[in-house]
């Protein structure tokens, strides 16, 4: 009887720092490009975007353990959400580069496609793209892992967006502090940063109240030695300082831009290993979650009420 509900929970093991680089890479580079659009940065921030992406790629494929096969997904795009992110960042790569490459002397071949209405198209195919390859991991969690209600939940993509548009500043901040770049960006930093944190806590305190493996996941993230990094390097590092800078140092805007990209990659860190699998109860009763209405904390509450009672779960 007791086997039958074991309530135990389990934290993932199997995404951690890799997965962080992926989705950091992935994210900021997207936002990068997106903010290269909406602002008309220098044409350096979008060849910045398109390394940062390629880049995030290539990590995935070893993340991913045999590349080869990695392939084969982008043929499977009407069921995976994986083949639609290769899909979406094999497209950013062709139209992100042949929206630059006109500007390149080695590459005045192109010329014919450095003309407005070609160069509008393209980049704005390129923005599309990029904000696909900063959802499409949300969407691929969300599609995925009903076994992890930490990460089953729809503020997920707004915070990815958010993180990604963050990141994507962060980079300006680092990379332009002495021009004039910096003060067009500076108001939008600061009200993203403040807008995330809201994010944040809204998100922390409906997986609270959720319980079960969902308040697990909150409770991970309040105790070492995940709580160190969340706290110090997501909260204070990440988020306070950045902004406590740009409202009123305002001299250190690179070093501002460096701690966002920390607690940026930090927090996608966080993200991956405070996911934490339903009751192993749960998994026994063999029940499809994905067919059902009730989350998984509830379940975990009626399998424990039921446990009290000493009822069988096959009655």
């Amino acid at each position: 009887m007791s086997n039958a509900f074991n309530m135990k929970l389990r934290a993932q093991q199997e995404w951690s720092w890799l997965l962080a680089i992926w989705l950091f890479l992935g994210g900021t580079g997207s936002g990068l490009f997106l903010l290269f659009l909406a602002f008309e940065l220098p044409p350096y921030n979008a060849a910045l975007s398109l390394a940062l992406i390629g880049t995030g790629g290539i990590v995935l494929l070893v993340e991913l353990g045999n590349p080869l096969r990695v392939w084969r997904t982008i043929f499977r795009p009407g069921t995976s959400w994986l083949s639609r992110g290769i899909f979406f960042v094999l497209l950013f790569a062709v139209s992100a580069f042949l929206s630059m490459a006109p500007r390149l002397e080695i590459l005045s071949w192109l010329s014919p496609l450095n003309n407005a209405l070609a160069g509008r198209t393209l980049g704005w195919i390129a923005g599309l793209c990029a904000l696909m390859i900063i959802l499409y991991p949300a969407f691929f969690f969300l599609s995925t892992s009903r076994a992890i209600p930490f990460w089953n939940t729809p503020l997920l993509p707004l915070l990815f967006v958010g993180y990604a548009i963050l990141g994507g500043l962060g980079w300006v901040l680092l990379l332009t502090p002495d021009a004039d770049v910096p003060s067009r960006v500076e108001p939008l930093t600061a009200a993203l940063i403040a807008i995330n944190g809201a994010m944040i806590s809204v998100y922390l305190v409906a997986m609270h109240r959720a319980g079960g493996s969902a308040g697990e996941s909150v409770r991970l993230l309040n105790r070492a030695p995940l709580g160190v990094f969340f706290w110090i390097g997501v909260v204070a590092l990440g988020m306070i300082l950045p902004l406590l800078e740009i409202l009123f140092i305002r001299s250190t805007m690179a070093a501002a831009g460096a701690l966002l990209l920390l607690g940026g990659f930090l927090f996608r860190y966080c993200l991956l290993k405070a996911g934490v699998y339903i009751a192993p109860a749960l998994v026994a009763a063999e029940l499809d979650l994905s067919k059902l209405n009730r989350t998984s904390s509830e379940l975990e509450r009626e399998y424990v009420g039921m446990g009290a009672q000493g009822v069988s779960p096959s009655e």
